[in-house]
């Protein structure tokens, strides 16, 4: 990710180490999805003095529900998600006035603006929304925090711990969602299948998606929720339901258990 003065941030990839009500079915902003290019014909600007000074509601969103397969609540989600400076474009950061401000920890459009408020209001502070919606939990933001020193050794065993966790972790919920324990044709290891499993658990049973994991699913499967047929299950997300499903898995480790 690039700031507005144009430099890349070195926590980018942090968040990784971490990928209730029901929200309306409009969007509150119209917002490209991607950033646009600068045309030779734009409008002439409005006067910076003129223009409103952006704040954290004027970042807030709501997805479009009839695009999304499952447009049932999401538990968990307690605010409405809100746009990160990454993923908006110039062309909609022009209409506001955007105050300086001293440390990039107190913008809302930074990345992590929200580790760092929940790390400040300390362990008996108030509760801290993720651009999600989320709470986070300020023990698991805490330790974030903190630096940790990495060798490539420890990092390559650690991603081999990670990827054979992984395969373990898939086999045991293909084996309590599908029918015979089979995935959709042609999607092995795919993590699109994955979200959606996700998704539709967390739905049935009403617990965030950050929680579901193998043992949710022996949980979905105990209570009598019918396996499904892979190949007539699945179908490939829509633009709507991948920019849902990132903006959910963005920190989802360093929220908070409900």
């Amino acid at each position: 990710m690039k700031t507005r003065s144009g430099t890349e941030t070195h926590e980018d990839k942090a968040t990784s180490r971490g990928h209730k009500r029901q929200s309306s079915k409009t969007d509150s902003a119209t917002e490209p999805k991607t950033k646009q290019a600068k045309t030779t014909d734009a409008r002439p600007s409005t006067p910076e003095g003129q223009k409103p000074t952006l704040t954290e509601k004027d970042l807030e969103f709501d997805f479009d529900h009839s695009q999304i397969r499952d447009p049932r609540a999401t538990p968990g989600r307690v605010k409405r998600p809100r746009y990160e400076e990454r993923e908006l474009s110039e062309e909609f950061l022009s209409k506001f006035h955007i105050p300086k401000h001293r440390n990039k920890h107190t913008d809302p459009l930074y990345s992590f603006y929200d580790l760092h408020r929940c790390h400040r209001k300390g362990p008996d502070g108030s509760p801290t929304y993720d651009s999600a919606g989320f709470q986070l939990d300020y023990e698991k933001v805490a330790k974030w925090m903190k630096p940790v020193a990495y060798n490539k050794k420890s990092m390559v065993n650690g991603m081999e711990r990670h990827l054979k966790r992984v395969e373990e972790e898939t086999k045991k919920i293909y084996d309590c969602f599908f029918i015979d324990g089979k995935g959709p044709e042609g999607e092995d290891g795919s993590t699109q299948v994955m979200h959606q499993i996700k998704d539709q658990v967390s739905k049935d049973l009403g617990v965030p998606w950050h929680q579901i994991d193998p043992k949710q699913l022996k949980k979905w499967e105990d209570q009598g929720f019918a396996k499904v047929d892979a190949n007539k299950w699945w179908h490939r997300p829509n633009q709507v339901e991948r920019d849902r499903f990132m903006k959910m898995l963005g920190g989802a480790s360093l929220r908070k258990d409900l």
